[in-house]
């Protein structure tokens, strides 16, 4: 496949083993994260050349533009964009406070437009490049407890249609992967913070059962491939089953 590909959320879960399999595919990739030790477990970043890696905190988003035209200038334009990185919480709605709310929006959908209106420009990609965002099976279903997370993950569907309308023009695909729960150092978080029964319920709400990493990134990497070129827009679930009960 080949190409010059952006991912964030690199240092864990399915940013991380989707760094792994386009490193397979002989990618060049700029991985955006946070904490390095987690990835260099996965990844040799002295040997491999093809990998660059920048800590960052996407917060902080007037900083995103010179971290991006940076790669480019040393290595050309992008090919393809895959934002992982996210925030998940779980809080009652009684408990949620402006500031909580605006953290959540911060990485999940306002780094989110940033980085897509920065590597949307023609200057930065290429005409037919692949943008995908990780939204999430609860973006479209709701669930207790996570006003933050579902609205956020709701919001960046309307964007994946709205920009794919607009960047259909330079035949720049756009489209969002909704996952169910998968084994991911977030889902753990999420686990040890509930009861036995609630997840052995949540298990049950998965016919397939719960989703491994390796799971999602065949998806990923067929929407930044070329056997994609006629899919756009699009939210494609894949949640083992939970969302058609």
């Amino acid at each position: 496949m080949g190409g010059n590909i952006i991912v964030t959320g690199v240092t864990s879960g399915i940013g991380l083993g989707l760094s792994t399999a386009l490193l397979e595919k002989d990618c060049t990739i700029l991985g955006i994260g946070r904490d390095i030790s987690k990835l260099q477990r996965q990844i040799n970043l002295e040997s491999n050349k093809q990998f660059f890696f920048e800590s960052f905190d996407l917060s902080d988003l007037g900083g995103i533009e010179e971290l991006i035209n940076n790669f480019i200038s040393a290595h050309g334009k992008i090919d393809g964009f895959v934002h992982c990185a996210g925030i998940e919480e779980t809080i009652p709605l009684s408990m949620y406070k402006v500031d909580k709310v605006r953290r959540i929006y911060e990485i999940n959908v306002f780094a989110a437009i940033e980085l897509l209106r920065i590597v949307s420009k023609k200057k930065n990609s290429n005409d037919g490049a692949s943008f995908i965002f990780l939204s999430s099976v609860m973006g479209a279903l709701g669930q207790s407890g996570k006003v933050g997370y579902c609205s956020t993950k709701a919001a960046i569907l309307g964007m994946v249609k709205a920009s794919a309308i607009e960047l259909a023009k330079r035949k720049i695909r756009v489209n969002a992967v909704l996952p169910g729960i998968v084994t991911t150092p977030l889902t753990e978080k999420l686990f040890s913070e509930l009861s036995e029964e609630n997840i052995s319920r949540i298990k049950d709400m998965h016919p397939l059962g719960i989703g491994e990493v390796g799971d999602i990134t065949p998806v990923i990497t067929f929407l930044l491939s070329n056997q994609s070129r006629w899919i756009t827009g699009q939210s494609l679930t894949v949640d083992g089953g939970y969302s058609i009960q």
